[in-house]
């Protein structure tokens, strides 16, 4: 399926700079330079240091600050997130984003651990539940499912998230 940019985002053209020149492993050609020309110049995503890091691992902090950022970075009052969850730290520079995700049910971290997960790459199963309960809280619709036995390592999904890869592979 085609990823469409969401139509409430404006793109800055008169701000941008090109990702080509902010970011060292970020080349004209590249298959990505465009998807990440659009979440750079829409405040989406930032990288850091001179890196953006377009094949690496994104950690769950990381994926709850895209989403948080998403959202224009509303205000966080509650914080208790920080005491709840052992790894977030009340000077962690995720630390309103895991907060806003954690008080909207986008993402809860572990109860058995209390951690979040901070610094961890996130897996697939974590992440299509993150973007489930992201679309849940948006009113999109999460009522389609598709039946996702045809994946090569369909077998290998958890049976907590076969609901969540259902509705993604949908």
């Amino acid at each position: 399926p085609t990823v469409l940019p969401d139509p409430t985002l404006d793109p800055k053209p008169e701000e941008t700079t090109p990702v080509t020149e902010s970011f060292d492993d970020v080349k004209e050609g590249d298959w990505f330079v465009e998807a990440v020309q659009y979440v750079f110049d829409n405040g989406i995503m930032s990288g850091g240091n001179g890196l953006f890091k377009p094949t690496g691992n994104i950690t769950r902090e990381q994926v709850a600050t895209t989403l948080y950022n998403l959202e224009k970075s509303p205000k966080v009052d509650d914080y208790s997130a920080v005491d709840v969850l052992k790894d977030v730290k009340a000077d962690g520079w995720y630390k309103d984003a895991v907060c806003w995700a954690f008080n909207t049910g986008v993402a809860q971290g572990n109860p058995q651990t209390k951690l979040f997960g901070v610094g961890n790459p996130i897996t697939r199963e974590q992440l299509v539940t993150m973007l489930y309960n992201y679309s849940e809280k948006k009113d999109y619709d999460i009522e389609t499912k598709a039946d996702y036995s045809a994946m090569a390592d369909a077998d290998t999904v958890s049976s907590w998230c076969k609901p969540f890869m259902q509705w993604a592979y949908g």
